[in-house]
C-alpha cells in the first residue's frame, strides 16, 4: 500500500500517464495501491473516463464509492468537483452526462454551504445541455440561492442563447427573480451584449421593496439604466439619494444633480420625524460631495494623514484571483491593505494585478474610495514599502511565504524564523490550490477552520503580524 505522503504523487503520475496515452486499464492496480480514499477516488475517475464501454461505468461507480468514504465535507466536494473536470474527456455524450448528475446528486447531499461552494467553483465543468439542470438546484437552495445561480449566470451568457436565461430568471417568484435579473443586466453590460427588453426593465416590472431597489441602484452602468430606476421609485427619498450617490460615482453628473434635486423635494415633503433628519443630514452629505466634485468651494477640513515608518517589519501580501481589468474590489482591497500596512507596520506585496502604474492606481485609490486626502497607499509608495509582483513574492525583499488559507496542510504549520510574507487571496475562492501546494508554509488564523472574507483576513493577519 502506498504511504500517506506518496498518495497525491501516485495520482498525478496516473493523470501524467494516462495523457501520454499509456494504457488507462493497466494503471488500476497503481490506483488500488492508494490508501487515501480521495486520490484512491480521483484516479479511478480518471481511469474510467479515459475507456469505453461497461467496464468504464464499472470504475467510476468505484470512484464514487470511494469518494463516500473522504470524511470532511470541504475535501469531498473539492473532490466531486475534480471528478467533474475529468468527465469531460468521456467520449459516450449519454454516459458523460449520467455521470455529470450522478456527481451533482452527491454534491447536494453536503451542507448548503458547502454545496454553494460547489457550485461557484465548479459549474463551469458542466455541459451546456445541464445548465438549466444546476440552475434548478441553485434557485431550490433555502441559504444560498442568489450566490449559487450567480455562478450559473456567468457561465450561461458565454455558452448558451441569453432568451432562455430571461426567461428562467422570470418566471422566478419573490425578490429572488428581480435580484437576479439585476444581476443578469449587470454582466450582460460588462459583456456588451444587448437585450430587448432589459433583465434590468423586467426586474423592475416586480412590486420590489426599497432593498432591492437599492440592489437595481448598485448595478445600473448607464444614465439610462439610472432614469429607469428613478421612473419607478419617483415617491422614494432614499432611493434618489442613492440614485444620486450612484450617479456622482460614474460621472454623469447631470443625472446626480437631478436626482439631488428630486431627493430634497421629497424629503421637505415629509412631516418632521426622526427619520426626516437623518434623510436631511444624508441629503447634506451627498450633495457636499457633488459640490466637492464640481468646484473647490467647499470648505472641509481635511485630515492630516498619520507618519508612517521608513520600512515594515513583515509584509501583507494580496494576490489577485479576479480576472479581467481593475474594478472597485481592488481599489477597495487595496485600500484596505495600505491602511492595515500603514497602521501595523507592514510592507505590502501585490501579486497577480493588471499592470497599472503606481501614480495612477493611487488616483484611483483615492478617486473609487472618496479619499479626501492622497490616502496611506501614497505614504507607502513613498517609502518604498509596496512592490509589484506578476505570480510570486521575491521573499529576499518581502520575507518567507506563508500562504494564508483556512484548510492548511497539517505539515506546513511549522513557520520559519525572520521576516515573514503572509499572502492573503483577493477574491471568492482563496488563494489557487497550485498556490497553496508551491507554498512552503501555511497559516491557519483561527485554529478551528473557520474561513474570512478577505477584509476581515487582512485585518486579523495584520494584526497577528504586528505582534510577532
Amino acid at each position: 500500500m502506498a504511504s500517506k505522503n506518496h498518495n497525491p504523487s501516485i495520482a498525478r503520475k496516473i493523470a501524467r500517464q494516462i495523457k501520454r496515452g499509456e494504457s488507462p486499464e493497466g494503471l488500476i492496480p497503481l490506483a488500488q495501491s492508494i490508501n487515501d480514499p480521495y486520490y484512491h477516488s480521483l484516479s479511478l475517475a480518471s481511469i474510467s473516463s479515459s475507456i469505453n464501454g461497461k467496464k468504464s461505468q464499472k470504475i467510476f461507480e468505484l470512484a464514487l464509492k470511494e469518494s463516500n468514504k473522504v470524511t470532511q465535507a470541504w475535501r469531498k466536494l473539492e473532490l466531486l468537483g475534480e471528478i467533474s473536470k475529468s468527465l469531460k474527456t468521456v467520449s459516450d455524450t449519454n454516459q458523460r452526462k449520467r455521470r455529470f448528475e450522478e456527481v451533482l446528486l452527491l454534491s447536494l447531499k453536503e451542507k448548503e454551504e458547502q454545496i454553494k461552494d460547489f457550485f461557484v467553483k465548479y459549474s463551469k465543468n458542466y455541459p451546456d445541455e445541464l445548465l438549466g439542470t444546476l440552475l434548478s438546484h441553485t434557485l431550490e437552495l433555502k441559504q444560498y440561492p442568489f450566490e449559487s445561480s450567480k455562478a450559473i449566470i456567468r457561465i450561461w451568457i458565454k455558452r448558451k442563447p441569453i432568451d432562455q436565461l430571461v426567461s428562467r430568471l422570470s418566471d422566478i417568484k419573490g425578490d429572488l427573480r428581480a435580484r437576479l435579473l439585476g444581476y443578469l443586466h449587470f454582466q450582460l453590460d460588462k459583456a456588451r451584449i444587448q437585450t430587448n427588453p432589459t433583465a434590468l426593465s423586467l426586474a423592475l416590472q416586480s412590486q420590489n421593496s426599497e432593498d432591492i431597489l437599492r440592489y437595481l441602484v448598485r448595478i445600473c452602468s448607464s444614465s439610462s439604466d439610472l432614469v429607469e430606476v428613478a421612473s419607478v421609485s419617483s415617491t422614494s427619498p432614499s432611493i434618489m439619494l442613492a440614485l444620486t450617490a450612484r450617479a456622482d460615482r460614474k460621472g454623469f453628473s447631470n443625472e446626480a444633480n437631478k436626482f439631488a434635486s428630486n431627493a430634497k423635494q421629497l424629503i421637505e415633503s415629509l412631516q418632521s420625524s426622526d427619520k426626516k433628519e437623518k434623510l436631511l443630514y444624508k441629503l447634506k452629505v451627498t450633495t457636499d460631495r457633488l459640490q466637492g466634485a464640481d468646484s473647490s468651494k467647499l470648505s472641509k477640513t481635511i485630515p492630516e494623514l498619520s507618519e508612517v515608518v521608513k520600512s515594515g517589519k513583515h509584509t501583507l501580501g494580496l494576490l489577485n484571483t479576479y480576472g479581467g481589468k481593475w474594478n472597485h474590489p481592488h481599489f477597495k482591497a487595496i485600500h484596505k491593505a495600505a491602511n492595515l500596512c500603514s497602521a501595523f507596520d507592514l510592507d505590502l506585496a501585490l501579486i497577480g494585478f493588471p499592470k497599472v502604474e503606481s501614480e495612477k492606481l493611487m488616483n484611483e485609490v483615492k478617486k473609487e474610495m472618496r479619499l479626501p486626502n492622497e490616502g496611506y497607499l501614497s505614504s507607502l509608495f513613498s517609502n518604498q514599502r509596496v512592490r509589484f509582483f506578476d505570480k510570486d513574492v521575491d521573499e529576499s525583499w518581502a520575507g518567507s511565504k506563508v500562504a494564508t488559507t483556512a484548510n492548511p496542510d497539517a505539515n506546513k504549520l511549522e513557520l520559519p524564523d525572520g521576516r515573514l510574507c503572509m499572502i492573503v487571496g483577493l477574491g471568492p475562492k482563496g488563494l489557487p490550490k497550485s498556490f497553496l501546494k508551491a507554498s512552503n508554509y501555511h497559516f491557519e488564523l483561527t485554529g478551528s477552520n473557520i474561513a474570512f472574507e478577505t477584509g476581515t483576513a487582512m485585518g486579523s493577519i495584520a494584526g497577528h503580524l504586528h505582534l510577532m
